[in-house]
């Protein structure tokens, strides 16, 4: 017998924290934005005064253990002159991937209907579902879609690839080496001699280890990328403070679990690239990385990423993950991707407007790329 429960206040979400990780644990999915460090992190930077929890929780009826749980967040929003309630995964408005509901295998198949009709069953008092970077191929969205699909009077539905790509490692460095061709161990060995030759003092690679460094590394993370962004025209990941205090926070905590892999390619004293990366259980996770704009004719952004990848063989790691999207300069790592999904779901009338809009805006969008002649193989869209 499993009993569900939707937690809707605050002290009720934190009071999971004891349970959330070793839930995360017994489920297998070993999704580092999953942890209870980086959903709670997030409620306390982003989600306080904005949202309310909205988490489902699936407990055994017999000993009320917690078996399954789907971190959501209820925020009234302002679309078009119509006011919404729409729910979201927690932490769904940062750069996130792999989304799915956390339980235990043994309870899932039990569950999985009550978590999808507190999101799509008649009874509901939302209006639109919007869950951003799930898991493609998990569980809950095919039951999610299978419910939707079924009942078209009661719901639409807009579903949009995401392609995200990731390189599976070897077992050696020399393996991986080996791997990537003679004309890329050209390459870098061409680019690293050229830093080498244009530096005044000696070049290194150092992870941050210790809190006394985590500020210092912190604040030239977001300056390098913060530069190199600004140089192409965009706002960058970290133009808005919040953001700022959030990685800060979340770096902070990830270093005490033994998570963070924070590296700094240094030519004397001087920082000239940064990247950073998550691990967690068997894979590495990039998230973001920037360089000093004045030494881009050395690549210093590809030799530090070469050497978080060496980093991530050494420690026996057996993924690294690129996260979504399809810039170009991943393509020069990897050509293995995973899908995940965009879902927008509408369960109310003013929900079904919004959604139509949404349909109709993407839809111009891909026509204007394929005018362009960028093409869109990815994504597709229902209702």
């Amino acid at each position: 017998m499993i009993k569900i429960e939707i937690v809707q206040s605050e002290e009720g979400f934190l009071a999971l924290a004891s349970e959330w990780n070793a839930l995360l644990d017994a489920s297998g999915l070993g999704n580092i934005f999953l942890t209870w460090e980086w959903i709670s992190t997030w409620w306390t930077c982003f989600g306080r005064g904005r949202y309310k929890p909205w988490v489902i929780t699936a407990r055994d009826g017999n000993d009320g253990r917690l078996v399954g749980l789907l971190p959501l967040a209820l925020q009234t929003v302002n679309l078009a002159g119509l006011r919404l309630r729409q729910l979201s995964f927690m932490a769904g408005d940062r750069v996130i991937d792999h989304l799915d509901v956390i339980a235990k295998p043994s309870h899932s198949h039990a569950a999985m209907p009550f978590f999808v009709d507190c999101l799509v069953g008649k009874s509901v008092e939302h209006d639109v579902v919007r869950l951003d970077a799930m898991k493609a191929d998990s569980a809950f969205v095919k039951a999610l879609l299978d419910t939707i699909e079924q009942r078209p009077d009661d719901a639409s539905h807009m579903a949009i690839d995401s392609i995200c790509p990731y390189l599976s490692l070897p077992d050696t460095w020399d393996g991986y080496w080996a791997s990537i061709g003679k004309q890329s161990r050209y390459n870098f060995t061409r680019k690293a001699k050229r830093l080498q030759a244009r530096a005044s003092g000696p070049v290194s690679y150092r992870r941050v280890e210790t809190k006394a460094e985590l500020s210092d590394a912190i604040r030239e993370l977001v300056r390098l990328h913060q530069a190199r962004q600004q140089q192409k025209g965009n706002p960058g990941a970290f133009a808005q403070k919040r953001a700022i205090e959030f990685h800060t926070a979340v770096a902070e905590r990830f270093l005490d679990k033994g998570w963070l892999r924070l590296y700094l390619l240094t030519v004397g004293e001087q920082v000239i690239a940064a990247i950073y990366c998550y691990k967690f259980g068997g894979k590495f996770s990039f998230y973001q990385s920037g360089y000093d704009p004045a030494w881009s004719e050395c690549s210093p952004g590809a030799l530090i990423m070469l050497h978080a990848v060496r980093e991530a063989i050494s420690e026996g790691a057996e993924e690294f993950d690129f996260l979504r999207g399809e810039e170009p300069y991943k393509s020069l790592w990897t050509s293995t991707a995973r899908t995940d999904l965009r879902l927008r779901i509408a369960t109310s009338m003013p929900g079904w407007l919004i959604l139509r809009a949404y349909q109709l805006a993407y839809q111009g969008r891909r026509a204007i790329k394929a005018n362009l002649g960028w093409g869109n193989r990815h994504a597709k869209a229902a209702s």
